[in-house]
């Protein structure tokens, strides 16, 4: 077994962090390690937005990543309820690992992830209303090689509505996203 160091950044944006604000901050991220121990590197983002004070993390693991972000009026109150949130994700995670562990490996099926072709996007209409869609946030990042089934386990644990990975079966990039059915759908490439 592999062992990790957990990499620790504690950042703040609009917002002055006192020392007692990064001790308390540095406390509560150093406990992610006690929920799980293969955490690579731990990031913790603080803000100010005019009476909301917003508390990121994002845990990145071997083969997971997790993701919450919570806000209060107070700084502490939103690193509390900000842990809480991907404590509950990460267990979330490690339970279905379990599970995983348990059944025979293979490809999830289409079944499974509830891919139906014949599904219609109710979503065009909005579009053709907006004639001018905007940008509003633009996000990089090097996607992580998983197969389809892992990719469906890191969105269950994610706030996110789809999931961008490189299929490690592939080496595609593909996208699963959650329906409002509550099963998913799997977009494939096909060139």
């Amino acid at each position: 077994m592999e062992d990790f160091v957990m990499k620790m950044t504690i950042i703040g944006r609009h917002i002055e962090l006192d020392d007692d604000t990064k001790e308390y901050a540095e406390k509560k991220l150093s406990k992610a390690e006690t929920f799980f121990d293969q955490i690579i590197e731990a990031n913790m983002i603080l803000s100010a937005e005019k009476h909301r004070r917003i508390a990121e993390v994002t845990l990145n693991a071997k083969n997971a990543t997790f993701h919450a972000t919570e806000e209060t009026e107070n700084i502490n109150n939103s690193i509390d309820n900000v842990m809480e949130k991907v404590e509950v994700q990460v267990k979330k995670f490690k339970e279905k690992l379990k599970d995983h562990k348990r059944q025979p490996k293979g490809l999830i099926s289409e079944n499974q992830i509830g891919i139906n072709e014949s599904e219609e996007d109710d979503d065009v209409e909005e579009l053709e209303q907006d004639k001018e869609p905007q940008i509003i946030k633009v996000n990089k990042f090097a996607p992580k090689p998983m197969t389809v089934q892992e990719a469906v386990m890191q969105l269950d644990l994610l706030e996110d509505d789809f999931l961008v990975f490189s299929n490690s079966q592939t080496n595609q990039v593909n996208v699963v996203y959650k329906r409002k059915d509550r099963a998913y759908g799997w977009i494939e490439p096909d060139f």
